[in-house]
């Protein structure tokens, strides 16, 4: 009974965050524009398979401040917006050209906006 109460209370505590299972171990937190939270490479990244609407993968092209050019598997080469609060994961890591990343974030008005930056371990 304890147990019950205890995950009542912590479903009303997250009702402002959705969660979704991203892997078998795993918990991911949605923020409010419906972005994953990932804190890591995902597996089935490395077979393609992703949410298309909010994860963009492929290789580092290019890399300034706020600015992040991704080749992707296709052969085109998208400009990302990085910004303020872009988190890079694993933290400290500095994307380099030829790294495989995976970019989490969102469309607006046309540009996708980098809410994470996971380098491929």
């Amino acid at each position: 009974m304890r147990s019950l109460l205890a995950l009542l209370l912590l479903a009303g505590a997250v009702s402002l965050q959705a969660i979704a299972p991203a892997a078998a171990d795993e918990i991911v937190v949605i923020d409010h524009h419906g972005t994953p939270q990932y804190q890591t490479w995902q597996a089935n990244w490395d077979r393609y398979e992703y949410d298309r609407h909010h994860v963009l993968l492929g290789t580092v092209a290019a890399f300034e401040p706020f600015r992040l050019q991704l080749a992707r598997r296709d052969g085109n080469v998208q400009m990302i917006d990085l910004k303020h609060g872009t988190v890079i994961l694993p933290t400290g890591t500095t994307p380099m050209v030829n790294e495989r990343v995976a970019i989490v974030g969102y469309y607006s008005r046309g540009t996708f906006i980098a809410n994470r930056v996971i380098v491929h371990g």
